[in-house]
């Protein structure tokens, strides 16, 4: 289990997210939901699954959306698959959880480096051994990236800038 935490003046930490590679080789990204009273009534749980059958989706309020079918994420894995992205934003919010329970590593963004505008993302991705995740314009600026190389593919954690549109 990896922590993707936000980390705050005086070293104050909050989970923004986790990524979970299981026993059976599903990849599963979990957004961290805001704390807030009306957010928590509401139960969420947004979250994108990569499971080894090859089968990715999107899940929120139980819905499962953007299914599709991919290569199967193995020792086999080829080129690269973005598994899920959001916008780094949700990261300024003084409700995230704060860190707690137990990670095997964590990709951790300073809270300085976002901006709270919209061309700000943070992408989980796989990829082969080696290999480089997709950026969506080919003009994105890595703020921060941090590789998984527990097993293949690996897992690669992103926070993106796109160049601001004209």
């Amino acid at each position: 289990m990896y922590g993707i935490v936000v980390i705050r003046p005086g070293g104050d930490r909050r989970l923004f997210g986790r990524i979970r590679r299981s026993s059976k080789g599903d990849v599963y990204t979990i957004w961290a939901e805001d704390q807030s009273p009306r957010n928590l009534a509401k139960g969420s749980n947004p979250h994108a699954s990569y499971h080894a059958d090859g089968r990715l989706h999107s899940k929120s309020y139980d819905r499962a959306a953007i299914i599709r079918r991919l290569q199967v994420p193995n020792q086999q894995f080829r080129g690269n698959q973005p598994i899920e992205a959001t916008n780094a934003d949700r990261a300024i919010s003084p409700t995230l959880p704060p860190l707690t329970g137990s990670f095997d590593d964590l990709f951790e963004i300073p809270l300085d480096l976002i901006s709270g505008k919209m061309n700000q993302s943070i992408a989980v991705d796989v990829i082969e051994p080696g290999g480089e995740p997709i950026r969506v314009t080919g003009k994105d600026k890595v703020l921060v990236e941090k590789v998984f190389k527990d097993e293949a593919p690996w897992i690669v954690v992103s926070f993106v800038e796109t160049p601001d549109m004209p």
